[in-house]
């Protein structure tokens, strides 16, 4: 599916900036409780798979399909299984499942009160309050306080998650990545997800510098962690570019679109976001009154969206020519 988008008002077309879906900044792991992996069997082959291990696998396989509604059935399913075996570690498990399902549905007083709960019992369990699981639950509770306008709230919880991880960095050599432990790398990448999602929670208040320092920091990272080309990264480039469109820097918005066009088109990895990208930079010159070359850009948009399917961006870019068109006949 196509990125979801936060459009703005302007008098050309709309610059977009990707919303935080599947393709920015996050963590290795999305559910960071120690040894699931391997409880669930997802790192070895077992000869016979226990039932609640395939009904949890099926259960996140609908989440990975973004069938949320048959996804939570199915936890539910799980969960009672895990409760009639008195199973600790997989009810807090599902739970946090079913909290991020929540989540991902827009559903967030369910999800406010499940990552509570699941919060709870893992401090309960001895996991440190600084743990990645912990922080993580936190920078979703912080964003879910955000999308609430609860401003104190959200403002304190982005900032226990970015001090939290920075204190860790702090005792972390990071001049060679590859020397880094995993846990150490998820480390640094829940780092760059909280200032990444602090840095859209700066840009809805109206703060624009203020989030393009947050993106830069959270891009620096990904490209030393996830490489020049991965797809967070190219989303990191993409909203860099947005916010500076939005602070009149179009020179330099424009550099950040062709580089993240550059890098996807010579990527390997998913480059189903390169239309979304000629789409903005065609949208930039428009703004910066070069109808010439907004038209020319605008236009390998609308083919490349079509090529690869992609309805919304087709939309956007035959949005883009009737402004042209627009613009012609002044």
């Amino acid at each position: 599916t196509y990125l979801k988008y936060k459009t703005r008002n302007s008098s050309v077309f709309s610059i977009k900036l990707t919303d935080c879906g599947s393709k920015s900044i996050s963590s290795k792991h999305s559910f960071l409780l120690a040894g699931i992996l391997t409880w669930l069997g997802l790192k070895k082959e077992t000869e016979e798979e226990d039932p609640l291990v395939s009904v949890i696998k099926l259960g996140i396989l609908n989440v990975q399909k973004k069938e949320y509604n048959s996804a939570e059935n199915i936890l539910h399913l799980a969960l009672k299984l895990a409760q009639e075996r008195q199973d600790m570690q997989a009810q807090r498990y599902i739970f946090d499942l079913l909290a991020n399902v929540a989540f991902e549905k827009g559903d967030y007083p369910k999800a406010e009160k499940l990552f509570i709960q699941v919060t709870k019992e893992l401090l309960a369990s001895g996991t440190p309050f600084d743990d990645n699981s912990i922080v993580e639950i936190s920078l979703k509770l912080a964003s879910i306080y955000s999308h609430r306008d609860e401003r104190e709230k959200a403002e304190k919880g982005f900032q226990f998650c970015i001090t939290t991880q920075q204190n860790k960095l702090d005792s972390m050599d990071l001049k060679n990545i590859s020397d880094l432990t995993e846990y150490q790398k998820d480390t640094v990448l829940l780092w760059a997800m909280c200032v990444d999602w602090y840095a859209r929670y700066l840009l809805a208040s109206g703060s624009f510098k203020e989030a393009k320092e947050n993106f830069q920091k959270a891009l620096e990272v990904s490209e030393r962690i996830n490489g020049l080309s991965h797809p967070q990264t190219l989303v990191l480039l993409n909203d860099i570019g947005s916010v500076q469109s939005l602070l009149n820097e179009n020179d330099l918005a424009i550099e950040s679109f062709k580089k993240a066009i550059k890098r996807s088109s010579g990527s390997n990895d998913d480059s189903s976001d390169l239309p979304a990208f000629y789409c903005n930079l065609g949208a930039t010159y428009l703004q910066k009154g070069d109808i010439s070359k907004g038209e020319e850009v605008c236009k390998m948009a609308l083919r490349l969206a079509r090529k690869m399917k992609h309805s919304v961006a087709e939309a956007d870019a035959t949005e883009c020519l009737k402004e042209l068109n627009t613009l012609k006949s002044l």
